[in-house]
């Protein structure tokens, strides 16, 4: 019988060369643990470059869950982001949309699409947080004071921005650190929900942006039909970014939303 060999992940979240898990409960628990201690900090040095963009009301309000309705601004943030450093061993990229909802009296957040260019961060937001994730081909590029960033899928470019950075800035619109509704469990046996969560972000730079964005669409991917316009504003930002809270069930979901929005979520 092979010799296991028991070397585990570290603390910093990355795997020694030759490090093989052990398949035990005890270090299916340890991992876990490590990921979504509160105390730690999972991304470091976290680089966005986003816009706030108005968007089709009419389509958006398609795009909901039921009880989530669009907010009165009919804005939505749009981003790309490099994450250089991760506690799960991966390095990676993405891109995305959150809608600015309402949930009741509360504000939120809802995601209808991102995309990351690597599997593992694409498993977990969509298996913890109800993040629909796809894969795509995502470039970024930071020259000076000048971020360019594209994103292509299956041959289309859906999305390119360019950033001519400004002025410091006190505060930004959240990105990750606010309250969202997601829709969790969407495939399998499990019973769709619309959960809340939210992160903490700890500001490392805070800056205005002139943000250049040019939007493509395609049948899986029709941004072209939810951003209505030119940007409202740009921002950029460096952040460390903690895990929050595990998502928490604030209703149940209609099987019609999840046919309604298959080919965007699952396509």
């Amino acid at each position: 019988m092979r010799e296991r060999n028991l070397v585990r992940m570290s603390d910093e979240g990355v795997a020694p060369e030759g490090a093989r898990p052990s398949f035990t409960l005890a270090e299916g628990l340890a991992d876990i643990k490590r990921r979504q201690n509160a105390s730690q900090v999972k991304y470091r040095d976290a680089r966005f470059l986003s816009a706030t963009v108005p968007v089709n009301r009419g389509q958006c309000d398609a795009l909901l869950p039921a009880g989530v309705r669009m907010g009165e601004d009919s804005t939505a943030l749009v981003f790309v982001a490099d994450y250089p450093w991760t506690n799960f061993n991966s390095v990676y990229r993405e891109a995305a949309i959150f809608l600015n909802v309402r949930h009741g009296p509360f504000r939120a957040a809802h995601c209808p699409w991102i995309v990351v260019d690597d599997d593992t961060a694409l498993i977990g937001g969509r298996e913890t947080l109800g993040f629909p994730k796809k894969i795509a081909e995502i470039d970024w590029v930071e020259d000076g004071d000048e971020v360019r960033a594209s994103v292509r899928r299956r041959g289309v470019e859906l999305l390119r921005m360019h950033g001519t950075l400004g002025a410091p800035a006190v505060s930004l619109p959240p990105i990750f650190n606010q309250p969202f509704r997601n829709v969790l469990g969407t495939l399998g046996l499990s019973i769709p929900r619309l959960v809340t969560f939210q992160t903490t972000d700890e500001p490392l730079e805070l800056r205005t942006a002139e943000v250049d964005l040019t939007v493509g669409g395609s049948f899986t991917d029709p941004l072209d039909t939810i951003i209505a316009g030119p940007p409202e504003s740009g921002h950029f930002r460096r952040v460390n970014m903690r895990v929050g809270r595990l998502p928490l069930p604030v209703g149940l979901v209609s099987p019609t939303f999840l046919l309604r929005t298959h080919p965007l979520r699952a396509s």
